[in-house]
């Protein structure tokens, strides 16, 4: 790919937003980051994200309602949920509502990298449909 995706990363820990900032953006792509489901749904409203990095736990209003919210900014919005606990029925849900994937923390870097290449996949084909 020969430009960065637009990325952005949701998630109450810094350690994460950390991890996922210095992991993606050495690699050429445009991270903005959001400590909170609120903070993220402003920052799409602002702009428009190549893939959403969603935590599902998280204080004030969580990632399945964010996810919600964001939904109606952008109908389009590919988004990875993430979670660090065992949360199967909140997952279940983010899936029937059009959360493309879930990753389990710890992460593995090789897993984020492959689930970005397989969200910008599944985009390029999209895009190619229209």
């Amino acid at each position: 790919m020969a430009q960065g995706a637009n990325i952005l990363v949701v998630d109450d820990e810094q350690v994460i937003l950390d991890l996922f900032s210095r992991v993606l953006g050495t690699r050429g792509h445009k991270i903005t980051i959001a400590k909170d489901g609120y903070q993220a749904i402003e920052e799409v409203k602002k702009g428009k994200f190549d893939i959403i990095f969603l935590d599902i736990v998280m204080p004030g209003i969580n990632g399945l309602e964010t996810y919600k919210k964001i939904k109606e900014v952008d109908p389009n919005a590919h988004t990875i949920m993430m979670t660090g606990y065992s949360v199967e029925e909140l997952i279940e849900q983010a899936m029937i509502e059009g959360v493309q994937d879930c990753l389990h923390k710890p992460f593995d870097i090789v897993e984020i990298m492959k689930t970005v290449e397989k969200v910008l996949e599944v985009k390029k084909l999209e895009e190619g449909k229209t």
